[in-house]
């Protein structure tokens, strides 16, 4: 190397790459530690570091916010029974989820973040629909229900709520399954199994836990926190004028203004994703104390002709005749010479431009053609040699280094200068243009080519999920306009912090300059079922009252009145699951927490608090219009 300390081995298995990085760990024992530290890195280390950070990631995640939570759960509900519940049901979702996955795994190519997004979202989810379900068996029981009265109305309101929520989060999830691409399956056959698990055992385990538990949810009372948070008994909510109350009436007298300024201020909040630039990090996004991590930039810090990001073409004959005729290998000089003027390459190595060595002759394009159109090269047993490692009847292999950085615009346009040039300047060839950089360009290409699909398929079943949840054409409607804001504001923050770098140094990373390729897919599906669930919450309480009172403005404001508590505990409980997973070692599993809890938050303490009762009270009488239903008369 160029400190004259460093020499570096590359070493080839015959084997698979899965049953490279099973044995990565045994080969590393094997490599000597004295006189000289070494260092296994490469693309089957890089995996085996991903998966093994990932687990542990997970791992720590949990340490942090199981006990958090269950310290915030205490103080939502006052005593020890109701608290301990959600924790209950999540430490059961998510183990029981791993472990269908696993079966899954077992025959499927499985991604790597499923560990995560199953953990985020088990534990979220759990917590959340457990504490919707308690919040309201307490409430039953204050108006004086019996127990199993209690349980079934518990079940039909806040558990039909929750049927729909999974179902609209599970549809975003199985919407990744349009991509085309295994791991993206994998991780949405992930995320709609721990979905599908939380559901279940929030409306079959935990309604027969409240019926043994009884009334004693309400025993072992925290100190001072119970008056606060517990329903007394007899308690009517008729005519219940707090806090939430009164905003959901303030924000209906300037409904205009309110939806102008929020809308406004989500606009500007996301407009950073108009500038998004995508890539993937792979080694990059591994901890700088990793060891596989060190070792690649060694690598390219004392060996500046070795470069991962190397280009390949592929150069076949379009009539299948061999390369090696003078037709061809004349194309093959004007592609070699045209590569050979492109900025940020170098080293153009071809059959008509042989790497020389100081005992041979340098020959020209012209004698190489000669020696091969005769068949005399094999005479030369080194040009033979390089004939055999390059070519093959009809194809031959044209390399290249390049200066550019491996995802860099620099290095997209380049691929795509190669490939749109082709014809031009490699007549009766075709060209294929590869590499790991060219890999990149093809796995983004097809990822977003078939983007918009999912992107249908959501919306579409989410729809008509809802209009058949609500009776209503428009809440639905306004419900997805909505979401689209939310996500766009998880986006703009993501391009803020992780491609222009602001707070790396507080969340101890180091920017690229772009965003992982994969996130923004991953979240578009993960939070469009997330950011849906507390506007069903809403929209079936608000629903609820409508259906008992026909006023539209009354139900709005007693809607927000009985969910603005619960929800704005739900989305904290989540945000501190969420935040967990922003602070770990991987960049991905930072970029999907940070996105998470960005689009929570805005959905719960800006688009439910403002713009849902602002835009039910424009849409008056017609949020609840549905055909061959009469419309309510105004203010009834």
């Amino acid at each position: 190397g160029t400190d004259g300390r460093s020499i570096y081995a590359t070493i080839s298995f015959n084997q698979t790459t899965d049953n490279v990085e099973r044995q990565l760990d045994d080969f590393q024992r094997l490599l000597p530690s004295v006189p000289a530290h070494t260092y296994l890195t490469g693309d089957a280390a890089i995996s085996n570091a991903l998966v093994g950070i990932s687990r542990q990631d997970t791992q720590k995640s949990e340490e942090i916010a199981l006990p958090i939570s269950f310290l915030a759960l205490l103080i939502v509900f006052g005593t020890l029974l109701a608290g301990v519940l959600p924790i209950l049901l999540a430490m059961i979702t998510v183990p029981v989820s791993f472990s269908l996955i696993y079966i899954y795994a077992s025959y499927n190519l499985t991604n790597v973040s499923v560990q995560s997004i199953v953990t985020v979202v088990g534990l979220g989810i759990s917590i959340d629909y457990s504490l919707f379900m308690t919040r309201r068996f307490r409430e039953e029981l204050a108006r004086g229900r019996t127990v199993p009265e209690a349980v079934a109305w518990t079940v039909t309101t806040a558990g039909e709520a929750i049927l729909f929520s999974g179902c609209t989060v599970m549809i975003g999830f199985l919407g990744l399954i349009f991509i085309g691409i295994q791991s993206m399956t994998s991780l949405g056959i992930g995320g709609a199994i721990v979905v599908a698990s939380a559901v279940l055992a929030a409306l079959t385990l935990l309604p027969a836990l409240l019926s043994i538990i009884g009334t004693r949810i309400n025993s072992l009372r925290i100190p001072y926190l119970w008056r606060l948070t517990m329903p007394q008994l007899g308690q009517s909510t008729e005519q219940s004028h707090g806090f939430w109350h009164r905003l959901a009436f303030t924000v209906m007298k300037r409904p205009v203004t309110i939806v102008l300024l929020v809308s406004a201020l989500l606009l500007a909040l996301g407009w950073p994703v108009l500038s998004i630039s995508l890539g993937t990090s792979s080694v990059t996004s591994l901890p700088e104390t990793s060891p596989v991590r060190q070792g690649s930039d060694i690598l390219n810090a004392q060996f500046p002709g070795y470069n991962a990001g190397q280009f390949y073409i592929v150069a076949q004959s379009t009539d299948g005749t061999s390369i090696l005729s003078g037709n061809n290998l004349q194309s093959l000089s004007q592609l070699t010479n045209w590569l050979k003027t492109q900025k940020h390459l170098s080293q153009i190595t071809s059959l008509v431009s042989i790497p020389t060595q100081p005992e041979a002759l340098a020959l020209s394009q012209q004698q190489l053609a000669a020696l091969y159109t005769t068949g005399a090269y094999k005479q030369n047993p080194a040009l033979a040699r390089f004939v055999t490692s390059t070519t093959s009847g009809d194809t031959t292999l044209v390399s290249m280094k390049t200066d550019v950085t491996l995802d860099s615009a620099e290095g997209k346009q380049l691929i795509n200068t190669l490939r749109s040039h082709d014809k031009a300047h490699a007549p009766h060839l075709k060209v294929l243009v590869g590499g790991i950089q060219g890999i990149y360009v093809d796995f983004d290409n097809f990822l977003y080519s078939h983007f918009p699909l999912a992107i249908l398929f959501i919306m579409i079943a989410t729809y008509v999920l809802l209009l058949l949840m609500f009776r209503s054409v428009l809440l639905p409607l306004k419900a997805i306009l909505m979401n689209i804001l939310s996500v766009s504001v998880a986006y703009g923050v993501l391009v803020f912090v992780f491609q222009w770098g602001y707070f790396s140094g507080l969340l101890d990373f180091t920017s690229v300059g772009f965003v992982e390729s994969q996130v923004p897919i991953m979240l578009f599906c993960a939070l469009f079922g997330l950011s849906m669930d507390y506007e069903v919450f809403l929209l079936s309480r608000i629903r609820e009252e409508w259906l008992k009172s026909g006023d539209n403005q009354w139900s709005v404001a007693h809607g927000l009145e009985q969910t603005g508590g619960v929800i704005t505990n739900a989305a904290l409980l989540f945000i501190i699951v969420t935040s967990a997973f922003t602070f770990t070692t991987l960049t991905v599993t930072k970029e999907l927490g940070l996105g998470m809890t960005v689009a929570v938050f805005v959905d719960a303490a800006i688009i439910r608090t403002l713009l849902v009762p602002a835009t039910m009270q424009l849409l008056g009488r017609w949020n609840w219009w549905f055909p061959g239903r009469p419309l309510v008369p105004s203010n009834k």
